[in-house]
């Protein structure tokens, strides 16, 4: 194990934001044995504002340093200036204002060569300039893709961002192999490592099925489920087809609604339940009750290099799982349902349902228990000392 190394994680969420991701659980495990510095997300004026309409959004415009124990240190930065992923000097801008932020804050911790860890595309500007030991940036999303088709920026100005961050740190972590496929990353220091569970949140023992959520107690079976973000990369058609194949049981989404363009097709659908954002205590409680957990990603680059958080977590809970097929997926064969066209998809449904026991369930949780975000961590961090011993 490193010892005595301080840690910078730059993430884009905040720490306590309503559904967790890799950051906040690397962090809260990291945090066991390290000194931490969470960078929140540097939200957007516009995102202020919004906040101080009254919206539930933080509002700290000056930015803030909260120490919450011995070991974490939350700091949330200045509001960034818009338009940073459209116009290079904004972006670098942003990067200096948050640059001072996070010098002045290590100096006021006392952290010494930290290792520097960042999530975000948008900080190459940092590398090398907080006296840091080792610097890492870790991909989890196609964000060149993903951010200009949420109209958050310009593909090639996030991709100039992300080719120059690449090209300035010691490490890089990714979570799909499809992620920055097209740069030609050395491979000493390129490693794929794909997303973890917490292993104790998704543990099927503490969910019984007799407890059944209020907004799921009425619904018919089969319950066939999605939990996640219903972005572009969801295929609103496979979905209908399922609606109509399983016409007497219930079709539940839950999760964020992230401006599919085809989402109002689902609503004429009677069987198709909408139940919204969940907290993450709450997620696992919903998954428990679902018959078979669905992946229904369309034939998009996004869809195609997904390797979701999702999937660990319905296959910790020992839950069947039919997933649209795609390169990155067929490592998980031996524990997923993979289709090729509908057709395969509706039989895939049908199998899992007809098929599923406790035998197949605890195959599932056993098969995912080597990605609990404890393992998880203890593999970058091999990964680091493995560098540190090169140097």
């Amino acid at each position: 194990m490193i010892e005595n190394q301080d840690i910078i994680i730059i993430s884009n969420q905040m720490l306590n934001d309503h559904y967790w991701t890799s950051k906040q659980y690397i962090t809260m495990e990291l945090i066991k044995n390290y000194r931490v510095l969470y960078v929140e997300a540097n939200y957007s004026f516009g995102k202020m504002l919004t906040g101080l309409m009254g919206k539930k959004w933080p509002v700290t415009p000056f930015g803030k340093l909260y120490i919450k124990n011995q070991n974490l240190s939350i700091l949330t930065p200045y509001p960034r200036l818009p338009f940073r992923n459209h116009f290079r000097w904004i972006g670098w801008l942003n990067q200096k204002l948050l640059l001072k932020k996070i010098r002045s804050t290590i100096k006021k911790l006392n952290y010494k060569n930290p290792i520097l860890w960042t999530f975000l595309h948008q900080t190459a500007d940092l590398v090398g300039k907080l006296k840091e030991s080792i610097s890492i940036y870790h991909c989890v999303d196609d964000w060149p893709i993903l951010l200009s088709m949420a109209n958050m920026g310009r593909t090639n100005r996030i991709r100039e961002d992300e080719i120059a961050l690449t090209s300035s740190v010691d490490i890089i972590f990714r979570v799909s192999s499809n992620l920055l496929s097209r740069l030609k990353i050395p491979n000493p220091i390129l490693f794929d490592m794909p997303n973890g569970v917490d292993i104790d949140l998704f543990n099927p023992r503490q969910y019984s099925d007799d407890l059944v959520k209020h907004d799921m107690k009425n619904l018919s079976r089969p319950i066939i489920g999605f939990s996640g973000t219903i972005g572009k990369w969801i295929d609103i058609e496979l979905i209908i087809q399922i609606a109509k194949c399983y016409k007497n049981g219930s079709i539940v989404l839950i999760g964020l609604n992230e401006n599919n363009p085809n989402i109002d097709k689902l609503q004429n659908l009677n069987n198709i339940y909408f139940l919204g954002m969940k907290s993450r205590e709450e997620v696992p409680e919903y998954i428990s009750n679902f018959d078979v957990c669905l992946m229904p990603f369309n034939r998009t680059k996004i869809g195609e290099g997904l390797l979701p958080l999702k999937m660990f977590e319905y296959l910790a809970l020992g839950k069947p799982v039919v997933a649209t097929s795609s390169k990155v997926l067929k490592q998980f064969s031996d524990v997923l349902y993979l289709a090729n066209d509908t057709d395969t998809f509706l039989e895939h449904i049908k199998n899992a349902i007809t098929n599923h026991n406790s035998e197949y369930s605890d195959f599932r949780r056993d098969y995912v228990l080597k990605y609990s975000w404890g393992n998880r961590v203890n593999d970058y961090l091999s990964k680091i000392q493995e560098f540190i011993n090169r140097k």
